[in-house]
């Protein structure tokens, strides 16, 4: 079977706009969804498909802790700070105790694992947020991981989902960000439920 390219979607616009919105329009992105739930015009399948993906975002939701700091992935101060101490480290290429003191820690073991582990989490948020279609399992020595496909970030489609994510400056440097974002995918293993059971 013929594999179609990556950004060929005769829609890519209308999902450009929809990311956009989700991120910058949010008051306005909700209520085009509520219309569309609530107009006669939603079908069935698509409101069950609708309350299947509610329902597991409720799950998640409801795990969450009570009080403290908002999760990582929500917290836009922290996923700065967080994406410059990556952007230091792999694509400057400074060493662990450069990159502590440039995040205003003195460069003490628990500090630079504090770092790394600050690192480890846009690591883990980036591959969370790569949809499955843009990477493809590996083996390496004997151990599962995933691999972004060909191309992948050389997809505008992609690198707008990225920026609504991460806030990297593909416009400005989109080398850079592809050198970051390929370094820190690559130290995701993939998740369980996606391995071969054979």
């Amino acid at each position: 079977m013929e594999t179609r390219p990556l950004d060929d979607d005769s829609h890519a616009k209308f999902r450009e706009l929809c990311m956009l919105y989700g991120d910058f329009s949010r008051a306005v992105f909700l209520e085009e969804i509520l219309n569309f739930i609530s107009s006669f015009g939603a079908t069935k399948a698509e409101l069950s498909a609708i309350r299947t993906v509610v329902q597991k975002r409720t799950r998640r939701l409801a795990k969450r802790p009570l009080r403290g700091r908002p999760r990582a992935g929500e917290d836009r101060e922290w996923m700065q700070r967080a994406v410059a101490a990556a952007y230091r480290k792999h694509v400057l290429g400074w060493s662990w105790s450069r990159v502590t003191e440039a995040m205003g820690m003195k460069p003490t073991k628990p500090n630079i694992r504090t770092v790394q582990r600050q690192i480890e989490q846009v690591a883990e948020i980036i591959a969370d947020a790569i949809p499955a279609e843009w990477w493809e399992t590996v083996v390496v020595s004997g151990r599962y991981g995933r691999k972004l496909r060909d191309g992948a970030l050389d997809s505008r489609k992609l690198r707008l989902w990225l920026i609504s994510k991460t806030g990297l400056r593909f416009d400005t440097r989109p080398e850079e960000c592809k050198k970051l974002i390929e370094a820190l995918f690559a130290t995701k293993p993939e998740p369980a439920s996606t391995k071969s059971t054979v």
